[in-house]
Parts: structure tokens; sequence; C-alpha cells
């Protein structure tokens, strides 16, 4: 018979737990897709306001499990493309432990790419012991484990990269019909020309813009290297295009970087672009895939060519004659660019810009790339030799370390150092 003594004084012991707070990061993406689609009234389930009230409102409902929350936004962008500024701003907080929990609406808006969305949920996120929280599809890694392994994810993610790349399939296919009928499908018009206001895929002169162009063929034939043509625009204060199109108000990318001076490769754009003989050349270049979006160069042979589309600017002769010319500069750029002591280093204290560096027989020295390059007048001509500023850096180095003065010093200090009348230099 079992023993009863004691029994009475026996206590139950109930464990305790302490609660795990959370440090939760609310990933917010809208494609360029879904803002169309919210812009014509259609849809607006995916708009960064819905979103935001979503993850805000499972915040609410939830905020004794978490003690920070920070939210990551990013507007406009393709869910295949992981170079996401904010995206990639929240995997930086996951590495450096600031957040440990990742929310999101459903699992399109983390990632459209299915490697790349089962890379993170499955494998990172799992060993760095972050937290996973899809609202749409029911996910979180933390209080349903199985919820992460369930055949829901990887079936979500795979309807979703093949949604990017039916999406992607459908766009090139149209694109493709519009070039092959002559509509012009770029965001901006060509300098030169603008969009017809009535048919945005149609291409009218600009009268002030076909002017410079022409006169940049007109200085190609004359023999005018492209340098120099860019000298003479800057120089003559004739405005980029970039900066053209600003002072028109005109649409202009803020990713060009010609503004507010011409540079030899927007010299030599125009110079090989066939659009400005009135036949439509399109395709020239291409995205890799809907996963890769990387700019690739098309093989002429594959470009789609319309002739007589819109009115020349310049004839068919004369661009041939340019092409031929341009063909005969036989100077090719070095294979691979040598890094030297001050490469990056090297700004012009005047106007900011990086330096040159160049070499007269055994002379080695630097100077205004501004002046050099792109306009006499837009920077003055400065430059100090190699040795020099080796040795005026070395200076500073130790003057510093002996006696503790000061970089703006010891800089000033140099830059009032007395020169021959034949050299020129200034530190910054």
């Amino acid at each position: 018979m079992a023993r009863t003594k004691n029994r009475g004084d026996q206590q139950t012991l109930t464990p305790t737990y302490t609660a795990r707070l959370w440090k939760m990061g609310g990933y917010i993406r809208l494609s360029r897709e879904d803002l169309q689609k919210i812009n014509r009234g259609l849809d607006d389930s995916n708009s960064v306001k819905n979103q935001r009230d979503i993850l805000n409102d499972f915040h609410f409902n939830h905020v004794e499990e978490f003690e920070s929350y920070t939210e990551y936004v990013d507007d406009g962008h393709t869910g295949t493309d992981t170079e996401r500024e904010s995206f990639q701003r929240l995997l930086g907080d996951v590495m450096s432990g600031k957040i440990n929990c990742v929310m999101v609406k459903d699992l399109s808006r983390f990632a459209r790419n299915y490697s790349d969305a089962g890379s993170l949920i499955d494998n990172l996120f799992v060993q760095m012991g972050v937290r996973f929280i899809s609202l749409a599809e029911g996910v979180d890694s933390y209080l349903n484990p199985d919820s992460v392994n369930s055949i829901i994810v990887p079936i979500t993610n795979v309807m979703n990269d093949q949604y990017c790349y039916q999406t992607s399939k459908k766009i090139r296919q149209v694109f493709d019909y519009k070039r092959r009928n002559g509509q012009y499908i770029g965001s901006f018009a060509p300098y030169g020309y603008i969009k017809d206001p009535k048919d945005k895929h149609q291409l009218i002169v600009d009268p002030e813009a076909a002017e410079i162009v022409k006169k940049i063929y007109e200085m190609c034939l004359q023999g005018t290297t492209k340098h120099a043509i860019v000298l003479y625009l800057n120089e003559h204060g004739i405005p980029s295009p970039t900066a053209y199109r600003i002072e028109k108000g005109l649409p202009y990318s803020p990713a060009v970087a010609d503004n507010p001076m011409w540079g030899n490769k927007i010299v030599n754009d125009i110079l090989k672009n066939p659009i400005y003989t009135g036949d439509l050349v399109q395709g020239r270049r291409r995205v890799k895939s809907y996963k890769v979006h990387q700019i690739e160069a098309v093989p002429e042979e594959e470009w789609v060519c319309v002739p007589d589309t819109h009115e020349a600017i310049i004839t068919h002769e004369t661009f041939e004659r340019v092409q031929e010319l341009l063909k005969r500069d036989t100077r090719t750029a070095p294979k691979k660019r040598e890094l030297h002591l001050f490469s990056g280093f090297l700004r012009c204290a005047d106007c900011g810009k990086a330096v040159t560096r160049s070499q007269s027989g055994k002379n080695v020295y630097y100077s205004c790339s501004t002046y050099k390059k792109r306009s006499r007048t837009a920077c003055s001509m400065h430059s100090i030799k190699h040795n020099r500023l080796e040795a005026a850096v070395l200076f500073a180095i130790q003057y510093q370390v002996s006696t503790a003065v000061s970089y703006s010093e010891i800089v000033a200090r140099i830059n009032a150092a007395p020169l021959k009348k034949s050299q020129s230099h200034r530190l910054n």
C-alpha cells in the first residue's frame, strides 16, 4: 500500500517563463505596377498606406511582445530586385542585431524571387534567430515554427516568382510590338527631339536643341575631336542635355550625371545615335532578365530599325561619314586600370571635382579634371607634381605625429608655402 504520510504538505510548482521582447522591423514595398493600378483606381490593397495600417494594427494588438518598431519602405521597386535601398538597410540591421523580427503584409511584399526569399527565410533568419511574420499567409517562425516549413510558403514564393516572369514576358512582347510598328517607347525623348503632345510614341524636332546636334556633327566632320567639342560647348555656355531639359521644363532622368556640363560620353552618344537621321532604331540595350536587372548591349543585327518615322535632323550621308571618322580613332583604353598611390583621394579645392593624373616624360603631375576635360572657364589651371605632393603628405603625417598639430593647420601651411612662378598648387 502506498505511503500517505505528509502528502498534505506537498506543493505544486508552476514553471515561470520570461516573455521575450522583440525588436521588430516592418517592411513595406510598393511596385510601379501597384502604383499604376492605384492611380487608375483599380486596386489600392497594396498601397503604402494600407500596408502600413495592417502592420501598425498587428503591432498595436501585440505591443506587449515588442520593445521597438522600425519601418522600412521601398516605394516603386520590383520584388525581384534585392538591391532595394530600404530592403538592404533592413538586412543590414538584421546582421547588426538592431532588429530580430521581420514582419510583412504578405510574402510577395518581401520578395518575388523564389531563390532569394527561400534563402533568407529558411536559412539566414533561422541561423540568426530572427523571427519572421507574414500576416496574409499566417506565417510566424516563433509562435508556429511549422508554418515556415509548410508547403504553402515555397508554393507561394514560386507563384510570386512566376507572376513576375509572366509579367516581364508580356511587357517585353508589348514593347517589341511597338518597336516594330515604329512607335518610340523610350521614357525620355533623345536630345534634339521632344515627344508629340498628341502622341507620346511620336517624336518631333526641338529646333533649339536640334541646332546644337547639327553643330556637333558639323564640328566632327571638320576634324574636331570629341574632347574639343566638349570644351567648345561648355565654354560657350551651351546647357548640357539634362540642364537644357530642366531649363525648358521637360522630363529628365535624375540618374544622368552630365548636368550642368557636357562630357565626352554624351557627345559620343549623340554622334553614334542613328535616330537623328529620321530612322527609329530601338532595342540597342536590354535588361538581362526579370531577375537580373543589369543593362547589356544588344548585337547590332538584333536592333529594331524602322525607317522614316520622324523628321531628320541630319542626313544619312552625314551620319555615315561621321561613323567612318569615329572608326579611325584607333586608341584603346588600357585593359586594366593601374591603381596609383593617390587614386581616389584627390579633389580640386575650388570645384570639388576629381583631380586627373597625367605624365609627361618622367614627370607625373595632378591637375583639375574640370579645367582639363570640360571647360577652361569653369575652373582655374592649377596642378602639383607627384613628388612634391608625396613629400607634402609625408611631411604632414610626420609633423602631425610629432606635434599633434591639426590637419587643417598643416594644409594651410603647405598652401602658403612659396613656389616658383611656373608652379601652382593647392591642397584640400
